[in-house]
């Protein structure tokens, strides 16, 4: 037999192109295409896409649930500890606004009355019903400029007075009064301290439009225990007048415990630098006047509950009201942080929920809609086989578009027998004709008109060397030496008249039935126009039942514009 040599040239050209032109397609056009193998197959092929499909959409599924709830869970949390913080938050603030509007308040009489650290009665008129009506202020300070201040406390039963002298070394008159108001003594000394010097001092100044703020942590120095002070600076007649009030740290946190938080919330007190304020848990030492009595720096995780709040949170950068995960006693927990006033360097509130807690109303779901999924993927997999069983018969009826390479006798006798229609056309030769036994231009027209109007339409196979009536006549009228001409001079033909772009629709093939050399033309619908060109014209053939039809310049303009 004269084809007898391996297939090489135009595969490349037209098999390659194809593979590459389906894998572009969207996944269900790739489906669509397989559907046109085999009648016998369409069912277990189909099938087995359907189950890939079902298996791909529920492992999407499940991934993007796993995701949905992490960030469920973390929006859960985070509002349920924001919620906790803010509770915190607002019950502290109730203590401590009542301390701002007294502040206003004192210094709007101080300023009105022109008083000064000397003026010690007249300030106790003003000091002592702050004192006496609001229970969270422990003490209350005037200092000017100059050094001079006097402080007001109340002290067990008794008030207690300290008018400081002013200049850089200054001394101390102290008076102790009965709760009525009676002197009881008065002594005076040395004072080794400054009020320009203390934390609430600077702050007061350096305050924008000298409005109240609030000092960090820092130690008492009559009571030597820790506590903030709320101050607000003013000038009057050239001087600068300095008006404090103390609020201890222990009252803070007496508040702090009284809230219920759920379970084992915690709710805490720090300052800035990380420090936790540990109430009772540390002796005071009058001898000493340093912070960290009382405030504890923990730089690494392994400790307490509130020390790896604490470290996780400078880890994190200490963020305010962000949401921050960490592990404490072999348990996961939440934390939230908020400064106890606008100042960043003022003292923090934490609060530490557990994640068991926070996420319970979740987890006690969890069974539920692991139920509902598996319903869900159930009832998919139900309505596949619904579908499968409903459209099989049509699926056997759809029209062959590909030759089943490991059974191409049974298909070619199949749309051998069925004849020519919409996705079929025969042609006896490619290039030669019968009756003059010559090779003629018109047959190689034929066939390719066939092939556009295939591309053009929804494709279809054309057979040559089987003659109209279905009769096997063969290729071997064309008089090629091998098989591997007879390929280029397909490929030549195609690339002239059809061009080269379009090349990767359509799959060339010689087959042998029944001791004759069968070409197969299986021609896929293209994404493009695809134009005949012969000489100085082109034409525009589309596939019309088992006819290929010419369309006018208008009719072609109106077919595309639907069509691509």
């Amino acid at each position: 037999m004269i084809f007898d040599r391996s297939r090489r040239e135009l595969r490349d050209v037209s098999s390659n192109s194809r593979g590459a032109k389906v894998s572009r397609y969207n996944p269900l056009m790739r489906l669509a295409s397989q559907l046109y193998v085999t009648p016998g197959h369409i069912r277990s092929r189909l099938f087995r896409d359907l189950v890939l499909l079902v298996l791909f959409t529920v492992g999407l599924l499940i991934l993007v649930g796993w995701f949905l709830t992490g960030q469920l869970k973390r929006e859960l949390a985070g509002s349920q500890i924001a919620a906790a913080t803010a509770l915190v938050r607002d019950e502290i603030r109730a203590l401590i606004s009542p301390v701002e509007q007294q502040l206003l308040i004192t210094r709007d009489g101080l300023r009105a009355a022109d008083l000064t650290p000397d003026d010690q009665n007249a300030l106790n008129q003003h000091f002592r019903p702050v004192l006496l009506h609001v229970a969270q202020i422990a003490g209350i300070s005037l200092a000017v400029d100059s050094g001079a201040e006097y402080f007001l406390l109340r002290e067990h039963e008794e008030w207690v007075g300290r008018e400081r002298s002013p200049g850089d070394t200054g001394s101390a008159t102290w008076t102790r009064w009965s709760t009525e108001g009676a002197e009881l003594d008065t002594r005076s000394g040395p004072l080794d301290y400054d009020p320009r010097r203390r934390p609430w001092f600077a702050a007061a100044l350096d305050a924008e439009g000298r409005r109240v703020t609030w000092s960090a942590p820092y130690i008492f120095h009559r009571l030597q225990v820790p506590g903030i002070t709320a101050s607000i600076a003013w000038e009057q007649d050239g001087v600068t007048r300095v008006l404090a009030m103390d609020v201890l740290l222990s009252r803070i946190v007496q508040t702090l415990d009284k809230l219920s938080l759920g379970g084992d919330g915690r709710g805490f007190l720090l300052n800035s630098d990380g420090g936790l304020y540990l109430p009772g848990q540390q002796g005071y030492d009058a001898t000493k006047s340093t912070a960290s009595q009382f405030f504890s720096s923990h730089k690494s995780l392994g400790g307490p509950l509130l020390f790896d709040a604490i470290a996780a949170w400078e880890a994190a950068g200490r963020p305010a009201e962000e949401l921050i995960r960490f592990r404490s006693q072999r348990r996961d927990w939440w934390g939230g942080f908020l400064p106890l006033s606008p100042e960043p360097d003022t003292a923090w509130i934490g609060v530490a929920r557990p994640t068991s807690e926070t996420l319970g109303v979740l987890q006690s779901r969890w069974q539920i809609l692991a139920l509902t999924s598996l319903a869900i993927v159930a009832s998919g997999v139900g309505l596949v086989l619904v579908l499968m069983r409903k459209y099989s018969r049509q699926l056997r009826d759809l029209p062959k578009l590909t030759i089943d390479r490991a059974n191409y006798a049974q298909d070619l006798d199949d749309l051998i027998r069925n004849g020519e229609d919409m996705h079929l056309e025969l042609k006896s030769t490619m290039r030669t004709n019968l009756h003059t036994g010559r090779p003629g231009k018109e047959v190689e027209l034929a066939w390719l008109k066939g092939a556009a109007a295939f591309m053009n339409s929804d494709g279809g196979i054309l057979l040559m060397g089987v003659a109209d009536d279905g009769s096997l006549v063969g290729l071997e009228a064309d008089k090629f030496e091998n098989e591997d001409r007879c390929r280029l001079h397909f490929k030549n033909l195609f690339n002239q008249h059809l061009g080269a772009e379009n090349a990767r629709f359509v799959r060339f093939d010689l087959y042998e039935l029944e001791g004759r050399k069968i070409g197969a033309v299986e021609c896929e619908r293209a994404n493009l126009p695809v134009y005949l060109h012969t000489k100085n014209t082109e034409s525009f053939l589309i596939r019309n039942g088992p006819s290929n039809i010419e369309l006018t310049i208008s009719r072609a303009v109106k077919y595309i514009q639907g069509r691509f």
